[in-house]
């Protein structure tokens, strides 16, 4: 694949869930579970990040995404989904935006991927969604991806 841009989205669920009689946390492992449940053939996006910040791997690099299909976005952009809701009054976890900003970081340098490809799926052209929520801290999250990508640039 020769990925061009990055999309960033929230799963639009809560960051626990009940499984029998305990609350379990929302992973990469239960989205994937969801996705299978509705007949994809794998999770739809390539990474996910957990409110502690840490990324856990999902659809593999080598495959398109499932995750945009406006813009042909699915053989163009990875994939990074935020676990949470922030359509709601759910603020990103600062360690949550740690993470999502050293992934994209990496994902950036290894791809060259310029700053103006990374877009939040609510900005892909034809998207009919407000992801990855209202909520979204856009500005913040603009400004200090920009700040890592200026130092790296210098």
């Amino acid at each position: 694949m020769e990925w061009q841009k990055i999309i960033v989205h929230h799963s639009a669920s809560s960051t626990m869930v009940r499984r029998g009689d305990e609350m379990v946390p929302v992973n990469a492992a239960m989205i994937r579970e969801w996705h299978l449940t509705k007949g994809w053939s794998d999770i739809g996006y390539h990474f996910v990040i957990l409110p502690d910040g840490t990324c856990e791997d999902g659809r593999p690099l080598y495959r398109p995404g499932a995750h945009c299909a406006a813009g042909h976005r699915n053989f163009i952009a990875i994939g990074i989904c935020l676990v949470g809701n922030f359509s709601q009054l759910e603020e990103v976890p600062e360690a949550q935006m740690n993470g999502l900003l050293d992934k994209l970081q990496a994902l950036m340098a290894a791809f060259h991927i310029d700053f103006d490809n990374v877009e939040l799926h609510r900005e892909v052209p034809g998207s009919a969604t407000e992801c990855p929520g209202r909520y979204f801290p856009t500005d913040i999250f603009r400004r200090e991806l920009q700040d890592r990508v200026s130092i790296v640039d210098k």
